[in-house]
Parts: structure tokens; C-alpha cells; sequence
């Protein structure tokens, strides 16, 4: 059985911010733990901040290869300027550097099939500069994971995702990538045709 802890969770909310706010945390528990426990406490509560410790490593380790703000805008707006002959290949040199054997298959809301471990992704990525994507759009993507009976689905927009795109996804196995993470594809893509 595996387990998934829920998004709102501390440990979970730690991962998503800075490393060193994990740190900071931990640091606060050890000093509140020395001042204000007995003395004969005091070790068992110093070392109730090791958790944080190990939540700020492994955020800190998720977060080594990260782009800055500057550089996620500057790739976003690249993005924006280019043209589907260009940005298709980058987006395939990205998911063959993460290690999927990639493919495109001539279907409608499908734009890439990638594929690892067995496990068979559908990406729709063409409407990429849309300024808002509905639900209609995730819906049919859903559609066609249902039809190619695909582990997963993947919808790939620099716009915004409408509240009905937001609560389909939420209620399904799709991933809804705005600009941040098309950024970092864009910026693994390209290095990755330099190679």
C-alpha cells in the first residue's frame, strides 16, 4: 500500500518552501526545547527538531538544480516567442533527458507519448500559449488516456487553468504544467539538443 501524505501536511508544505525554512524551523524547536523543558527532557526535545533536519535536506536536495525566478521568466517568455516547429523538439529533448523514450503520436489532444518504466504518459502540449485552458481541453485529453488505456496524462499551458480544468485535474490521474515547469523543460530541452 503506498502512502501519500496530504498537500496541506507541514512536512508537505516544508518540501514546497526554501530548504533553509526547514532548517529555521528546526533551530526554533531545539531552543525552545533548551529553554523550556526540564533538564531531563531537554535532549529528547532538542532531538524532536531532527524531522525538520531531514525534511530541509531532502528539500534541499529537490531544489539544487532549480531555476531562479529571473530565469523562469526569461525561458516563459522565450516560450511565448516561439512557434510549434521549435518548441516541439525542445519539449521531446526534455522528457528523453528525464528518461523517457518519447513519441508523437498523430491523434488529436495528444501531442507526445512518453513513456518509462512501462508506464505510458500522453502530453498535450499545443496550446501551450493559450491564454486560458477550460476543462473542455482536459476533458478530451482524459478522454483519449481513457481510450489508450495510459497510466497518466500531462496538459502543458504558459496560461491559466480555468476552475473546472482545476477540479477535473484534482479528481484525476492528469497534471496540469504552467510556467514554472515549463521553464525548467524548456531549460533541460535545450541543453539537452546541445548534447
Amino acid at each position: 500500500m503506498k502512502f501519500k501524505m496530504s498537500e496541506k501536511s507541514l512536512f508537505a508544505t516544508l518540501l514546497r518552501s526554501p530548504w533553509w525554512v526547514s532548517f529555521l524551523v528546526m533551530l526554533g524547536v531545539a531552543v525552545v526545547a533548551g529553554a523550556l523543558l526540564p533538564e531531563a527532557y531537554k535532549m529528547a526535545g532538542i532531538l524532536g527538531g531532527l524531522p525538520f533536519l531531514v525534511i530541509g535536506l531532502i528539500a534541499a536536495w529537490r531544489q539544487r538544480n532549480a531555476l531562479s525566478p529571473e530565469r523562469i521568466t526569461a525561458l516563459t517568455e522565450q516560450a511565448r516567442g516561439m512557434v510549434w516547429a521549435d518548441f516541439a523538439p525542445v519539449i521531446e529533448g526534455a522528457f528523453r533527458e528525464q528518461g523517457f523514450v518519447v513519441s508523437r503520436p498523430k491523434t488529436g489532444s495528444v501531442d507526445f507519448q512518453i513513456e518509462k518504466n512501462g508506464r505510458v504518459t500522453l502530453v498535450s502540449a499545443k496550446r501551450w500559449k493559450a491564454a486560458t485552458v477550460g476543462a473542455e481541453s482536459v476533458r478530451e485529453l482524459l478522454s483519449a488516456r481513457e481510450s489508450q488505456d495510459a497510466y497518466g496524462c500531462s496538459f502543458i499551458s504558459l496560461g491559466q487553468f480555468s476552475q473546472a480544468a482545476l477540479d477535473l485535474a484534482g479528481e484525476n490521474p492528469v497534471q496540469l504544467m504552467g510556467p514554472t515547469q515549463i521553464a525548467q523543460l524548456l531549460h533541460d530541452g535545450t541543453e539537452a539538443l546541445r548534447n
